[in-house]
């Protein structure tokens, strides 16, 4: 007698849901939805106000003049170029970003040292140094102002008790100490966020790695200069990164501390935009030098971004 013998027919498959697919994607394709609402976000309304603001570079609109709006090409960048005061704030802005990038980057490298460090009043010491963070820069742009007042500022008294200066100084008269003296501010400011950042760096070094270059008698300078700015020189290029793209479009600080002045000494690319826009309501020459000052930024942060990829290669 014969004997059928029946396989089992396959189970149909069950199609996945929301949540396994979810928990399935890699990190490349979790990082980027997670992205994904940021950047709709900045599209939305950063995108299309760069998009208007490149098609009015291409316009000639002045609107103390005319309500017209002619297409000249590039006459508008060939103008800015062109012009003195462009040139001049030009050399300004790149005296102040690097200014501000060594009086900020190294005094937020020394904190974070010290930040890392046990010590009894650390939590406390943390939250005073994040402080100046929480301050508004038109806020931070008037306290210095007053500091650093001729007749009453707090930078004077202090000097003129401690015999350092014979008589008040007119600080914010000269070019060059008032556009020194907004640097310092605009690093005041920059500071505790950048510290933050490498603090965060140095807690992620292993600690065995100090504990081996102890025993092999590596004193805090060796153990520093082996150990820890290695492991650093990649966030350190991102911090200056960052603050190069923070000072070169400073303008709210500057202008409560100084107004541009005394002269033009201070008026940075950032000022002549609002000048330009806001003052002579000449809109297509503002959004030509916008538009190259931002070309800058992408440069500056460019040239720091291949040197750390060049790095890593290297490595």
């Amino acid at each position: 007698m014969e004997t059928l013998i029946t396989t089992p027919s396959p189970a149909p498959e069950r199609r996945a849901s929301f949540w396994q697919r979810f928990h399935r994607l890699d990190e490349v394709r979790f990082g980027l939805l997670l992205l994904s609402p940021t950047t709709l976000i900045l599209l939305i309304f950063l995108g299309i106000p760069i998009a208007y603001a490149l098609v009015m570079s291409f316009q000639q609109i002045e609107l103390t003049v005319s309500q017209n709006r002619p297409f000249v090409g590039l006459d508008n960048y060939a103008e800015v170029l062109t012009e003195r005061a462009v040139r001049e704030s030009l050399g300004r802005t790149l005296f102040f970003a690097a200014l501000t990038i060594i009086v900020s980057v190294l005094p937020a490298l020394a904190l974070a040292l010290i930040l890392n460090e046990q010590f009894r009043a650390r939590r406390p010491v943390r939250v005073l140094v994040m402080l100046p963070w929480a301050v508004a820069p038109v806020v931070s742009g008037v306290l210095w102002r007053y500091m650093f007042h001729s007749n009453y500022g707090l930078a004077n008294a202090l000097l003129y008790q401690l015999g350092i200066i014979a008589n008040y100084v007119v600080w914010l008269d000269k070019a060059t100490l008032a556009l020194s003296i907004a640097a310092v501010a605009t690093a005041w400011k920059s500071i505790p966020f950048l510290t933050l950042i490498i603090l965060a760096a140095l807690q992620g070094i292993p600690e065995a790695l100090f504990r081996a270059a102890r025993m092999d008698g590596a004193g805090v300078w060796a153990r520093f200069q082996f150990v820890t700015l290695p492991h650093l020189r990649n966030i350190l290029i991102f911090v200056v990164v960052l603050q190069i793209i923070v000072s070169l479009q400073t303008f709210d600080l500057v202008f409560t501390l100084t107004r541009g002045g005394p002269g033009q000494g201070t008026v940075l690319l950032s000022f002549l935009v609002f000048v330009n826009a806001f003052e002579r309501l000449s809109l297509g020459k503002a959004s030509a030098l916008a538009l190259l000052l931002a070309l800058l930024i992408i440069f500056m942060g460019s040239l720091s971004l291949m040197s750390m990829i060049a790095r890593r290669q290297k490595a």
